[in-house]
């Protein structure tokens, strides 16, 4: 019983720490809270996992509010908003996303990875990229200080894509590695490139069909295709998490499945040379920047507004968690294209 009431204990006034390990645990911290109202008071103190996150500051305690980010980036905030009507992305969220994935970074797979993905297509100064998933441009200046070639780097967010390219021109690399803003339903890229690569965007197209014969347009004779998305892979052991998945996501999703998306690469007179399921890898990678986050949360505590962005982050990838490898799966796709 003395473990029991303790355990009560840790959710009657669950700080943010306690919060976060609930969440991150899957259980119900409003039902625990329920049952902790419930019970008698312990005067036992907190102990275990919770109070072993830190102590960098009292249970509860969060730092001031930081001024709002200025009007500039705030409009463009704007200028994408979910379906509750919130911007998908903010400052906030972006200083959140850099906790958890890294620096430059909005999503598993670091710089690193993202260099010796693209590693096999002999890039060289000579040749050219266009990186449809720039995010804050972090893999595509890997990419340049890796291999000194040219990286276009296109954004679907347009906040995001401001602030990658200011990081550009702070590192000096704003020609070699620009960032730009482009709405993947309407595009329309001129010029042609050595690498076409897009991580995780196809299934927030809409148009696939469409969008794909642009890709295939970019790509020179002899160069290559590289893409990593989200597919189908039979049924959904859970319609609940697969259903709690897609509503989580702060757009609409079309995924295709696994053959679909070969089929589709091979029908443009691509050479498809890789067809690869990176699911268990993907779960790793999140998982494990997860609990860099824990150890980063035992000495530093997040400004509120980026504790809550933080908070959203987590929520949304572990919807996708719970439906990876059930029914989702994360694929790589290497094509070629002939002379």
């Amino acid at each position: 019983m003395r473990h029991n009431f303790q355990d009560r204990e840790r959710w009657r006034n669950p700080d943010w720490r306690t919060k976060f390990v609930a969440w991150w645990e899957g259980y119900d911290l409003a039902a625990l809270s329920r049952l902790a109202r419930t019970a008698p008071a312990s005067r036992l103190p907190l102990r275990g996992p919770v109070a072993a996150l830190g102590s960098a500051a009292p249970a509860g305690a969060l730092p001031p509010e930081a001024p709002r980010p200025d009007a500039d980036l705030e409009r463009l905030e704007n200028l994408q908003l979910d379906r509750q009507g919130e911007p998908v992305w903010s400052v906030a969220r972006t200083e959140g996303a850099q906790m958890l994935w890294g620096q430059d970074c909005v999503g598993p797979g670091d710089s690193q990875w993202m260099v010796e993905s693209v590693r096999s297509f002999g890039l060289n100064p000579a040749k050219s990229v266009l990186d449809l998933s720039a995010g804050l441009g972090g893999p595509a200046r890997g990419i340049v200080d890796s291999y000194d070639t040219w990286v276009t780097g296109l954004e679907m967010s347009p906040l995001l894509a401001k602030l990658g390219m200011e990081r550009s021109k702070a590192l000096g690399v704003s020609k070699k590695a620009p960032i730009g803003h482009y709405d993947p339903e309407h595009f329309n890229q001129a010029g042609s490139f050595d690498l076409v690569l897009a991580d995780r965007v196809m299934h927030r197209v809409r148009d696939k069909e469409g969008f794909l014969d642009r890709v295939c347009d970019c790509v020179k004779p002899k160069g290559g295709v590289l893409l990593f998305d989200y597919v189908i892979e039979g049924t959904p052991s859970s319609w609940e998490s697969w259903n709690g998945w897609r509503d989580s996501e702060p757009l609409e999703v079309y995924p295709w499945s696994a053959t679909r998306m070969a089929d589709e690469l091979t029908q443009r007179n691509l050479d498809l040379r890789i067809s690869e399921d990176l699911t268990q890898f993907h779960r790793r990678q999140a998982v494990e920047r997860v609990r860099r986050l824990g150890e980063a949360l035992k000495t530093a505590v997040p400004e509120p507004r980026v504790l809550k962005a933080l908070a959203r982050e987590l929520a949304l990838w572990w919807s996708r968690l719970r439906v990876l490898g059930s029914g989702l799966r994360f694929c790589r796709y290497v094509a070629m294209r002939p002379t």
